[in-house]
């Protein structure tokens, strides 16, 4: 519903809730809690605090009206004991001109003391419950921490030793340091981070409580928050709850000429568990120390273009609230989730809603699941649409539950704490409950960045698991139609163990895989699987449009996939892969290959656009290895079912007997912070598919980088191929792996270099994907002339539909 014709309704249920209805008026600059109820319903004569509302609240009656001064701020929470009527709902809104008026949280701290150079400490109020936030000049900022997030590895330590459930070990713990009573961060998968008291310290060991059931894990990392000794960066802080004590760390700054405040109040807003017909307007909530809005079971809350800001742990909780609504308002800074629909609800809406900042400081959401999302529902018959998401440290929309309604919400940026989520994520598991009707229509989802750092990713180029649409462990009954996905680490739209789902309409680019699907022990196999009409575009030449991950998969039984338009704008055609988990091969193919092994995409079509080079006119490379093959063969190395010749003309030949194949060249020792390239000039009598990566030389022969695939074929061709951030070696190899190999494959030449690339001036980009995630159609400018899909030719400016996309070819 627009923001013009909400206002149209609640003018008119307001007027028709007038009759024998009541009017108070609150201002925390002119009001008096001494005068009476009839006096307080003038505004000349308002009450002045929220202590007051409080006792008066079992006074109100339906259809009455309680209104707060514009610009003042009520310190303080309100607790609800009152409900209306569905013709005579309760109001509580604003009167007067200005910005809306504040119920804050917030406690401004004073009285200041040196405690070190750059550290201040002051006391908090006796009793003060641990806080869990704290804003700088307006602004919030996490714990101190060691190591600092600058550090390598953006301040994650990987333990050395896991001792058991509940003991770590690493070298840099040193016993004087004594971090006994401090808080322990540690990612113990992708998507949990728990916070761990740490209860001893001994020698370079930490014995923690945890929790969460889940344990330490080999490869995952942690760091140390809340207490003294990690105070060293501007902002830092710590609350010594025993003590009463807030120290912070504010290196040259006077704190006397700064606003420090800290959330002191647990909930801003909470009801009883039978609250109903209530409407809050135009009210800006701040500072709750643990959830800004509680609310805890009724019928009919409605909050309309209210602001809630800088929540310690999520800005809404509901449970038990039938036909909850929450529309036309403002979420900033919420330390765990935005809004969070926990068990029995029925029927919420969630509409035309910014929501920003969810969960983004490391360390301060909660532990355990289900924390870290812009929106969470775990309820029936939910409407979530036309919201716009911006960071989201995990999840950007989360849901269960039938009948749900997932469409025209725009999300930007996503997974940047934890991962193995995604923009709009579904998860049934466990019971494996049949949850119906339900659809993901329209959604606009960008940047998922993925969160490496702290996992076993980190340091390397594997993509982190960040999903664009991301259907989980027995998900089913799911329409996912019309929705545009970009800029995703890992998967486009991902299928896991689900059935009876339907992917159609949609547009996905730049995604390592655009569509994945994988079944196994988690859940269900994948059944009825339905993929049509999609429009699929790589960004980069080793982008994989469709992958499988299953023991032996019977595409038959999984469903179909046809009428798809694969497009490559870098020149290098359509790859599919399938890894079997029961046989762990890899197999890759082409599109012609992969209509004769799964009998799928009969009418699919693949569109190739010509590539310029990729290599940046203004870099400079350091050779490694240079083989031209003028005189022989030496230097690379068949290893796998192959045999190599050399031939006369300059060039190497090789054929296989197998369905793969692999070479290799040695290069010695690669570092993680460099950037490599490779230059291979190849063709093949068939098309084949080769994929590319850097391997331990040596036992454990573990994979350095991710692999890069791209086809041969009849045409003598230049490949240039990327290598970022590898995993550091001392010793490593580089590994040609050849699919569909039963034919003889040349290689005219091999070069490996270091690539130092220098700034370069900017260029119209060579392919535009416009998106318009508004619901008013948008006028975008085109620096170039460029050429949609369909071949038609848009310069200087296009206009967008709301909630649509056009992919662009430079012309």
């Amino acid at each position: 519903m627009h923001k013009a014709k909400f206002l149209l309704l609640f003018i008119f249920i307001w007027n028709n809730s007038k009759v024998h209805a009541a009017n108070y008026y609150f201002s925390s600059t002119s009001g008096n809690d001494e005068r009476t109820a009839e006096e307080a319903q003038h505004t000349d004569s308002p009450w002045q605090t929220l202590n007051k509302l409080n006792e008066f609240i079992p006074q109100l009656k339906p259809g009455d009206s309680v209104l707060f001064k514009s610009g003042d701020i009520f310190y303080g929470s309100l607790n609800l004991k009152k409900s209306g009527t569905s013709e005579k709902p309760i109001v509580f809104s604003q009167y007067g001109i200005g910005s809306p008026p504040v119920i804050s949280g917030f406690t401004l701290l004073n009285n200041w003391k040196k405690y070190a150079p750059g550290i201040f400490f002051t006391n908090t109020p006796q009793a003060t419950p641990r806080v869990n936030l704290l804003t700088l000049n307006g602004k919030p900022m996490a714990l101190g921490r060691f190591p600092n997030q600058t550090e390598k590895n953006k301040g994650y330590l990987v333990p050395d030793e896991i001792k058991g459930k509940n003991q770590i070990a690493h070298p840099s713990l040193q016993e004087g340091e004594q971090w006994e009573g401090a808080e322990l961060v540690i990612r113990k998968n992708h998507w949990i981070m728990d916070r761990d008291q740490i209860i001893s310290h001994q020698s370079n060991t930490l014995t923690f409580l945890p929790s969460s059931s889940y344990e330490p894990k080999e490869g995952y990392g942690f760091f140390i928050q809340n207490h003294l000794n990690t105070l060293d960066q501007l902002g830092e802080w710590y609350h010594d709850v025993n003590a009463n004590r807030l120290y912070i760390c504010l290196e040259d700054q006077n704190p006397d000429k700064l606003s420090i405040k800290v959330s002191t109040k647990g909930n801003l807003l909470t009801t009883l568990t039978n609250t109903r017909h209530i409407v809050f307007h135009g009210i800006h909530f701040e500072g709750a120390n643990n959830d800004a809005i509680l609310i805890r079971g009724g019928d009919s809350m409605h909050f309309t273009s209210v602001k809630i800001e800088n929540s310690g742990e999520n800005a809404v909780m509901v449970e038990n609230m039938d036909r909850f609504r929450f529309e036309n308002s403002t979420i900033l800074n919420a330390q765990n989730s935005g809004v969070y629909l926990r068990s029995g609800n029925y029927q919420a809406t969630i509409s035309n809603n910014h929501i920003e900042n969810i969960h983004v400081f490391s360390g301060m959401g909660q532990s355990g699941d289900n924390n870290g999302y812009a929106i969470f529902s775990v309820s029936d018959a939910d409407t979530i649409s036309n919201n716009t998401i911006k960071n989201s440290g995990y999840v950007g929309i989360g849901f269960r539950g039938s009948n749900t309604l997932v469409n025209n919400n725009y999300i930007n940026g996503f997974c940047l704490v934890k991962g193995d989520g995604g923009g709009i994520y579904s998860y049934t598991g466990g019971t494996r409950k049949q949850y119906l009707n339900r659809k993901i229509i329209g959604n606009i989802i960008q940047n998922g960045v993925g969160a490496r750092e702290g996992t076993s990713l980190q340091g390397s180029d594997f993509p982190a698991p960040a999903e664009g649409i991301y259907l989980d462990d027995d998900a089913a009954n799911i329409l996912v139609a019309e929705n545009t996905i970009s800029g995703i680490a890992n998967k486009g739209i991902y299928l896991h163990n689900t059935n009876n789902i339907e992917v159609k309409d949609n547009l996905v680019f730049d995604a390592s895989y655009l569509i994945f699907l994988a079944d196994d022990h988690l859940g269900q196999p994948l059944e009825k699987i339905f993929i049509k009409d999609n429009t699929l575009i790589k960004k980069t030449p080793h982008q994989i449009p469709m992958g499988i991950r299953s023991a032996d998969p019977d595409f038959s039984t999984i469903g179909s996939s046809d009428q798809n338009h694969y497009i490559d704008p870098t020149g290098n055609g359509a790859i599919f892969h399938v890894q079997n988990i029961s046989t762990r091969n890899d197999m890759y193919f082409n599109l012609e290959n992969w209509k004769n092994i799964t009998a799928w995409e009969g009418k699919t079509t693949q569109t190739i656009h010509s590539a310029d080079s990729q290599l940046p006119a203004t870099s400079e490379l350091n050779t490694i290895k240079n083989l031209n093959f003028s005189k022989d063969a030496s230097g690379i190395y068949c290893v796998k079912d192959c045999n190599l010749f050399w031939e006369n003309g300059g060039y190497v030949s090789l054929t296989g007997d197998k369905d793969m194949s692999s070479l290799k060249l040695d290069l010695g020792p690669v570092k993680n912070e460099l950037r490599y390239l490779l230059t291979l000039t190849a063709s093949s009598e068939e098309p084949v598919i080769m994929e590319v990566y850097l391997r331990q030389r040596g036992p454990a022969y573990q994979k350095l980088s991710h692999g890069k695939t791209f086809i041969l074929d009849k045409s003598r061709k230049e490949i240039q191929i990327f290598i970022e951030n590898p995993r550091e070696d001392r010793d490593a190899s580089l590994m040609l792996d050849i699919f569909q190999s039963k034919n003889s494959i040349k290689i005219d030449n091999i070069k490996f270099d270091i690539l130092h690339q220098k700034k370069e001036t900017r260029k119209p980009e060579p392919f535009l994907l416009l998106t318009n995630p508004k619901p008013d159609p948008h006028l975008a400018e085109l620096e170039a002339s460029y050429k949609d899909l369909s071949g038609k030719i848009h310069s200087g400016k296009i206009s967008l539909e709301p909630y649509r996309s056009i992919f662009l070819i430079r012309d």
